[in-house]
């Protein structure tokens, strides 16, 4: 049975294409032939598994798939999908052969690395996972969900500056990667640093992350967090773990109060001040000057951003 946190690990993988559509996919749709007519029949049977895929018939999506295979062995996408629906019916060996076989089709293939990785880490076999996620991110340095999964396992370790290093990477590459928030939440807490646990938390609630199976499947209860490490977790950190509550749901209007008073409080910064306000942070710092606040405290390269993000808001 898979837990709440391998399902997070392959939450975020996306299909592959050999082209791009312009239209939704729906099950019985063929793209136009391309190339040769193998390859037009096995990009369609591949389409097709997409879809089925998609609307949660991982049986279909797998026979589709292999379809796609036996009429072009060679065919890296749909080995690469063929991994992500046997990652999805919870198959990890039938993804972990599927996804080396895409990588032995297409060496480059960096997403496969990181399919295969995840396949690793549901076999606990983690210093190969590591290794895998580490290729995924040489062969492409903006794969999100790489750094991710690399920086979940440095957490695994306890080796936390790594692991934020890495999640660290994942939020400036896309603001919305939500995992890599929670994930963040749960590394500063080996540094004690409750008021960026909080951010992190919050971001992720607002990315609709529930930051809950992060921390109890790590450490299976807070009283085990705090005898595994000596640490404990002060009222408000653990309010936000509670396990009855549920994913704040945040107004427009109610966001941005929020969003000012955590700035007001010294509790985030502008740039994720924005982010829970649900706004740029050209326009934040706009309403910070119109509720009488500005960036005191900061760094002083922040001081500059916040300053040209000011100027921008004043010529919008």
């Amino acid at each position: 049975m898979k837990n709440n946190r391998d399902l997070d690990l392959y939450s975020h993988c996306g299909f592959a294409h050999e082209y791009q559509c312009g239209y939704s996919i729906t099950v019985g749709e063929f793209p136009k032939p391309i190339e040769h007519p193998n390859f037009a029949e096995a990009e369609a049977h591949n389409t097709r598994g997409i879809a089925y895929s998609q609307k949660g018939e991982q049986n279909k999506a797998i026979e589709a798939f292999s379809k796609a295979i036996d009429l072009k062995p060679d065919y890296a996408n749909a080995h690469y999908n063929l991994g992500l629906a046997y990652l999805k019916k919870g198959e990890v060996d039938e993804a972990w052969s599927a996804s080396y076989r895409a990588i032995q089709c297409k060496r480059n293939y960096a997403e496969a690395y990181n399919n295969r990785g995840i396949a690793y880490q549901l076999k606990g076999e983690t210093i190969y996972a590591i290794q895998d996620y580490t290729m995924a991110i040489g062969l492409n340095q903006k794969l999100t969900e790489a750094y991710t999964n690399r920086g979940g396992l440095y957490l695994d370790r306890l080796d936390i500056q790594h692991a934020l290093d890495d999640f660290h990477i994942a939020i400036k590459l896309d603001s919305d990667a939500g995992l890599a928030y929670g994930h963040a939440g749960v590394a500063y807490l080996h540094y004690q640093h409750w008021k960026k646990t909080k951010a992190d938390w919050t971001v992720a609630a607002i990315l609709r992350v529930d930051i809950r199976p992060l921390f109890y499947t790590r450490y299976g209860s807070i009283a085990a967090f705090t005898q595994k490490t000596g640490i404990q977790l002060p009222a408000d950190v653990v309010d936000m773990l509670c396990p009855d509550k549920p994913i704040p749901e945040f107004e427009e209007g109610a966001r941005l109060k929020l969003a000012l008073k955590a700035y007001d409080r010294e509790e985030l910064s502008t740039g994720l001040s924005a982010r829970l306000a649900g706004m740029s942070r050209e326009a934040f710092i706009y309403a910070m000057g119109k509720h009488g606040l500005s960036p005191f405290g900061e760094t002083s390269e922040d001081l500059r951003e916040d300053a040209e993000s000011a100027r921008k808001a004043r010529n919008l």
